[in-house]
């Protein structure tokens, strides 16, 4: 991977007509950056506030500084903290006053107290698709179920972007459930990422590749396997080769990319380009 910092990579990107660059930024937080120069986020966690609430801590750095952020549009796919972040989603929304945050109506409540003005934020419920000057959005069901008390989101959120032909399908956080590929499964998708951990109210890896099966996309990449410094619970799937290996068992014949945090890919229509990390 280039030596240069993940914020100056995105300003020195330059992603060609019919084209796109993203990278990982760890757990389930991605950056796509467009042909325009518009930044779009998804579920970017920049803090350790987490450690705070529940004593697990990150397994890396942050890698980007909320002082070097510079999102046009932030999507949180539902409102807990590794997805809607109190430690740098109020600190964004300040830096960047003409940016705009896209949340579920449970999300919302708890941006606007923290300050978030109601001006920045885009409301959006399952089926319903926004335009974003730039790319199109459309939520689809997640079926995240979590076991600790006060901590449901009924509302938590899968979106599907179409940046001018180059469809992305996020999981977000959920379970595996038939709805989700029904909801996609015609859609013809550039890149599909699906979280994979095993836990918490997502699918495991074995799932994940089920829905991998299902699904029309060109390129796979997993997600949320990698962004706790603690031992693995039982019967999760932390190992994204896991993935991939089930997914080719069952004969699917897309390109799967295993990621590196603060790494990125070009893609197109046709998905991924090439090997190399930007």
């Amino acid at each position: 991977m280039n030596s240069t910092t993940l914020a100056q990579r995105i300003v020195a990107a330059r992603p060609a007509a019919g084209s796109n660059a993203v990278w990982w930024l760890g757990g389930s937080g991605f950056i796509f950056k467009t042909s325009s120069g518009q930044q779009v986020w998804i579920d970017p966690y920049l803090s350790d506030v987490v450690h705070t609430i529940f004593g697990v801590g990150r397994a890396f750095p942050p890698p980007i500084q909320i002082a070097d952020a510079a999102p046009d549009i932030v999507i949180a796919t539902h409102w807990h903290e590794d997805h809607l972040d109190p430690g740098s989603i109020p600190e964004l929304a300040r830096r960047r006053p003409e940016a705009k945050f896209v949340m579920p109506p449970s999300a919302m409540a708890r941006a606007l107290s923290w300050g978030l003005p109601r001006t920045q934020i885009i409301p959006i419920s399952r089926g319903q698709t926004v335009d974003l000057a730039g790319a199109l959005l459309t939520a689809i069901i997640a079926r995240h179920e979590v076991s600790t008390a006060g901590w449901e989101v009924p509302d938590a959120l899968g979106v599907v972007l179409d940046f001018d032909g180059v469809r992305v399908f996020h999981t977000g956080d959920t379970e595996y459930d038939a709805r989700i590929h029904r909801a996609v499964a015609s859609t013809n998708l550039a890149l599909a990422t699906l979280c994979i951990n095993g836990s918490g109210g997502n699918m495991s890896a074995y799932e994940a590749a089920l829905l991998a099966w299902h699904l029309d996309a060109a390129t796979f990449i997993p997600h949320h396997h990698q962004l706790w410094a603690k031992a693995p619970e039982p019967g999760e799937t932390l190992d994204p080769r896991i993935f991939e290996e089930t997914y080719r068992r069952l004969g699917g014949t897309a390109s799967v990319h295993l990621p590196v945090v603060g790494g990125g890919w070009t893609i197109t229509s046709k998905g991924v380009q090439g090997a190399s990390l930007l």
